[in-house]
């Protein structure tokens, strides 16, 4: 019964096709075990993107969300999904944080505002851009622009510490690139895949397999390196995550049969999720 630990809902800027029940729904009749809503809070906007999008702030009205989500935990508890959805599935309240280094004294004051379930760390912006628009890579290599969005994510993910607990698509940078180099390989930066998976080993954080980014963009389609995942191993890692990243009900999961099944393969035994900031394993 596998847990989706990266979803979003109607309360993120870009979750308009989907609801918290509607999410729901479409979860448990895949027989997932719980779904946590990590819905988009980003303090900086690269301007560019306020140009194309007419957006100066993503972020979400938390008790609000929280409100939506017990009010759903309720409905689910009193049967309103079948009998054992009441007795085996349950909601979770997240945020996916959008790292960035001009913003760290707001993300600090905002987890000292809010709690949650889970904390999920992106990087979603760097250097002034959107990854998304294409202008990032513009003046750069593949190994250039990959190994400085690596470089971003650990240096970020190192001073917000203990307030978060999963590394969110690290392999983000690889969706919307121009290269033919599709995917992000341990081989290509060993020693900086070392310093982040030891870092996320080290502090019992979870290495995030996003399954939204191993899909076709255009032509390319990124793939997972399995090099990564038994690196992680050695290192002394122990919690992988699946999440969808989905943004309508009906990708919520996508993939995770799959995705268990090569965590296993690699010599991992157990998924985890967290609940209340407290990391809970089930065995794939």
């Amino acid at each position: 019964m596998y847990f989706d630990t990266h979803n979003h809902s109607q309360f993120s800027f870009d979750g308009g096709k989907t609801t918290v029940e509607k999410s729901a729904a479409a979860a448990i009749e895949r027989g997932l075990g719980g779904v946590c809503f990590t819905d988009h809070y980003d303090f900086y906007v690269p301007e560019m993107k306020q140009e194309h999008e007419n957006r100066v702030r993503e972020e979400f009205d938390v008790p609000a969300q929280q409100a939506e989500i017990d009010r759903v935990n309720e409905l689910i508890a009193a049967g309103a999904f079948g009998k054992k959805a009441a007795k085996k599935f349950r909601l979770f309240k997240g945020v996916e944080i959008g790292l960035y280094e001009t913003c760290r004294e707001q993300i600090r004051r905002f987890f000292q505002e809010h709690s949650f379930d889970e904390v999920v760390a992106s990087v979603h912006y760097l250097d002034d851009t959107d990854p998304y628009w294409g202008s990032y890579y513009k003046g750069k290599n593949w190994k250039e622009a990959y190994g400085h969005y690596l470089e971003t994510l650990l240096k970020e993910m190192k001073w917000l510490n203990k307030d978060f607990d999963i590394m969110g698509h690290f392999d983000y940078i690889a969706r919307y690139a121009p290269y033919p180099k599709e995917s992000v390989l341990y081989r290509d930066f060993p020693g900086l895949f070392d310093e982040i998976l030891r870092f996320l080993a080290e502090n019992g954080k979870g290495f995030e397999i996003n399954t939204k980014t191993y899909q076709a963009y255009g032509l390319r389609t990124p793939e997972l390196d399995r090099n990564i995942l038994l690196r992680f191993m050695e290192l002394g890692g122990e919690v992988i995550t699946l999440g969808s990243d989905s943004h309508e009900s009906a990708h919520i999961g996508n993939k995770f049969e799959y995705f268990a099944q090569y965590v296993k393969s690699v010599g991992f035994r157990r998924l985890g999720h967290y609940e209340n900031r407290r990391l809970k394993m089930v065995t794939i």
